[in-house]
């Protein structure tokens, strides 16, 4: 009955192992196709949608660095689970502190005699043996590395919160300049038309001699530049379709996989509201909140306990052991209690704990670190915000005049109290007013957008 029930217990383990193996197994076969090249993580073409929020949200389940730094986070829980293990039985999970192996075996041996009259029959027994040992007390070992790993996997769980609001930033601003180039290419064919009808004007007003020969090779230039700033607006367009596939973590190849946003000459996108509070404010709201922030203090506290762990390294740990052991057909036990402690290792746990301590306040300099950078990307990106809204009240004015002048040019062009000097200053002033307020506008959404990442706020979408 004893052996079924040892049996059984084997079994079981066996099967535990056995799931663990064939997990392993299987996960190594989903990668071996990315080992040698033959296969792609992309997969098909994705569909991803064309706003802001369904962007982020693909580029938060997609990106290839946010789902390692999910494997971090797992990897982190995983080895507070293995110190965990090997807690003491003065714990608060007593029942890990215990560790059984099994052995089993068989020998024969011949009987002693010289080389010549060695025989070749053997006898001999089986023999087995059951050992547990029982961690009782480390003097706060395991304690101290529990709390260090605790720190750790949050610190884990932080990063890739942080993580996540650079993919956001990333991709808001990718998405941003593709709005802003889409727009950017519609004033470049509007520009085009306009040159296009003034060229055409010119030509007319040449066959009816109202005209020089040199306004339609001037009318004929300006069309020919418009058109090659169509190409150049055209190729800015692509490179931002590339950046913003680089954004979402798909291949740039896959950018027409991305529909149009629908921004155009006459609509700019409007994602973010229009912030207020000063950079002293947002500061002391960023400092304790922001993801990075609370991943450079966990990171201190892990240190601090590791200096609590190397500290209580250099005590004694006590510890018991239960061994049964059966040689057929005999069966014995025996049992103890052992206590120990190093007297002398060239100093290297003493060692240990003033590197600890040296680790501890390099975490703490980071800490000091990350909150001077914080303050310098939070003051720029207010900086940024203010100076965009500025830029952006005067460009409104600017597109306003330069669209009267132009109408009141084309107006005297048409009956000849404007030269073509004129009509060509006036559709370029027009044209780049309408530039700069496009630009303006993006770039004072953008800095919203940085604003919401440095702060570690979900973002808000209009």
């Amino acid at each position: 009955m004893k052996r079924i029930a040892t049996l059984a217990l084997l079994t079981a383990l066996a099967a535990c192992g056995c799931g663990t193996v064939r997990e392993a197994r299987q996960a190594q076969d989903a990668v071996a196709g990315r080992t040698s090249g033959e296969a792609s993580h992309a997969g098909e073409c994705p569909n991803i949608g064309s706003t802001l929020p369904e962007l982020v949200g693909y580029a938060l389940e997609n990106r290839p660095d946010m789902a390692a730094a999910r494997l971090a986070v797992e990897d982190a829980r995983l080895a507070l689970k293995e110190i965990a293990a090997n807690a003491p039985l003065a714990s608060r999970t007593p029942w890990t502190s215990i560790d059984a192996s099994i052995s089993g075996g068989h020998s024969e041996s011949s009987a002693a005699a010289h080389f010549d009259d060695l025989k070749t029959k053997t006898d001999g027994s089986a023999s087995g043996t059951l050992s547990i040992d029982v961690l009782l007390w480390d003097f706060g070992r395991n304690d101290a590395n529990c709390r260090a790993q605790s720190e750790r996997v949050l610190a884990a769980e932080l990063d890739l919160t942080s993580i996540g609001y650079s993919v956001f930033e990333e991709v808001a601003e990718a998405y941003f300049t593709r709005l802003q180039d889409e727009a950017l290419l519609a004033v470049a064919m509007s520009n085009e038309v306009m040159r296009a009808g003034h060229l055409y004007r010119a030509q007319a007003m040449l066959e009816a001699g109202e005209a020089q020969k040199l306004d339609v090779l001037r009318a004929k230039l300006d069309l020919a530049e418009a058109r090659e700033a169509i190409v150049a607006a055209s190729n800015e367009l692509v490179n931002a379709d590339a950046r913003l596939a680089d954004a979402l973590g798909i291949e740039a190849t896959w950018r027409k996989a991305i529909p149009p946003s629908g921004s155009s000459l006459h609509r700019t996108v409007r994602v973010f509201g229009d912030t207020v509070f000063p950079s002293k404010d947002m500061y002391d709201f960023a400092r304790t909140n922001a993801p990075n922030m609370k991943v450079a203090r966990a990171k201190l506290r892990a240190a601090s306990a590791a200096v609590d762990y190397a500290i209580a390294d250099l005590m004694p740990s006590v510890s018991a052991s239960f061994a049964l052991n059966w040689s057929d057909p005999l069966w014995y036990w025996r049992w103890g209690v052992n206590a120990a402690q190093n007297l002398f290792t060239g100093f290297k746990k003493t060692t240990a704990v003033d590197r600890a301590v040296v680790a501890m306040n390099q975490a703490a300099t980071s800490v000091d670190s990350a909150e001077l950078a914080l303050s310098l990307n939070i003051e720029m990106a207010i900086n940024e915000r203010d100076n965009a809204r500025e830029a952006l009240a005067t460009a409104e004015v600017s597109v306003h005049t330069a669209k009267e002048n132009l109408d009141t040019v084309y107006g005297q062009f048409a009956v000849g109290d404007a030269s073509r000097v004129d009509f060509t200053d006036a559709v370029a002033d027009y044209v780049t007013a309408i530039a700069n307020y496009i630009k303006a506008f993006y770039r004072g959404q953008i800095a919203e957008a940085k604003l919401f990442a440095l702060g570690g706020v979900e973002p808000v979408y209009e």
